[in-house]
């Protein structure tokens, strides 16, 4: 991977511990697209602190839809978890969303083993619902959580 940022990206969802190495190898082919065609399948947003990477959010539009969309990554290193980054970049994606367009619906999947029970509170404290689950689909005990949350600007 020869772009900075996404060799970047890379290191900081490795060192959360939180992906198996099957799934960085999927990181790493999303931030290889991206960084050949940034912003057609996927949108790479991040946030700095001191110049230091601290989190980062991939999503995309989802195919055959007019205003879906799948939120596909969120890591935020070690040592900038549980200080707000993962929620400032959902806040961000949900605003650029609702630039594009008067609604949105954002579609996220993750694992139903325990240890990923901080990431499906998270999800349910913004205000994605459960909207499915496939039992034992990654794995015997570990299944696939479907969340769901519609974005529509005020009126």
């Amino acid at each position: 991977m020869s772009n900075d940022l996404a060799e970047r990206c890379l290191k900081t969802a490795a060192a959360t511990g939180a992906f198996t190495a099957d799934e960085l190898d999927v990181l790493e082919d999303v931030l290889v697209e991206w960084s050949l065609h940034p912003g057609r399948d996927y949108i790479l947003l991040t946030e700095w602190i001191d110049g230091d990477l601290a989190g980062f959010l991939i999503y995309g539009p989802t195919p055959m839809t007019r205003s879906a969309y799948d939120l596909y990554w969120i890591a935020v290193s070690p040592h900038h978890q549980k200080k707000g980054i993962g929620g400032r970049l959902e806040d961000k994606m949900c605003v650029a969303l609702l630039e594009q367009s008067d609604s949105a619906v954002i579609r996220v999947e993750t694992a139903g083993r325990d240890d990923y029970l901080g990431q499906r509170y998270f999800y349910l404290a913004r205000h994605y619902g459960e909207c499915g689950r496939i039992p034992d689909f990654y794995s015997e005990g570990d299944d696939l959580v479907l969340y769901c949350k519609k974005l529509s600007k005020k009126r």
